[in-house]
């Protein structure tokens, strides 16, 4: 079956909204506005033309780790599979509404730096009861398993 794979580049219009659901799957939703720019000669500059609003639907761990990482304004890239869908409202209004289902999501580096920390699948871990010192394994506020803070350690020498 062929999808549609999509990259959206823009900010978030807001905090990200994560939610359990009641069958204990996480999701994280969020809107990109992503503004086109274009060259004007007779204004001699960069104008902004029309923006495009993209929701957003991050799945699983990557719904934990959007919500723990992005905040309202954050330029960001997502990538993933395109799809569409119709409403309409009862005042009669109706229109189309875009939305990406996320299969990865950063921050755009060509705005701003970031700080990668790898995150320990909680599958594999028993987390009620996981505030490891050995190992600098704790629960975060989302419930996700992450790994030591690194900052402290040397670089690896290539």
């Amino acid at each position: 079956m062929l999808e549609n794979t999509v990259v959206v580049v823009g900010n978030l219009a807001a905090d990200p909204d994560y939610r359990r659901l009641d069958n204990n799957a996480e999701v994280t939703n969020f809107r990109v506005g992503s503004t086109r720019r274009r060259f004007d000669k007779e204004a001699g500059g960069w104008v902004d033309a029309e923006t495009s609003w993209w929701r957003v639907s991050c799945w699983r761990g990557l719904a934990a780790n959007a919500a723990a990482s992005l905040r309202k304004g954050d330029r960001v890239v997502v990538v993933g599979r395109v799809r569409t869908s119709y409403w309409e409202k009862e005042d009669g209004r109706s229109g189309t509404s875009l939305e990406v289902e996320a299969d990865a999501v950063g921050h755009d580096l060509a705005w701003g730096t970031s700080r990668f920390t790898r995150v320990v699948r909680s599958e594999r871990l028993d987390l009620p009861t996981l505030d490891d010192a050995e190992t600098g394994l704790r629960v975060d506020a989302n419930g996700v398993v992450v790994g030591p803070d690194v900052s402290d350690e040397e670089p690896v020498p290539a």
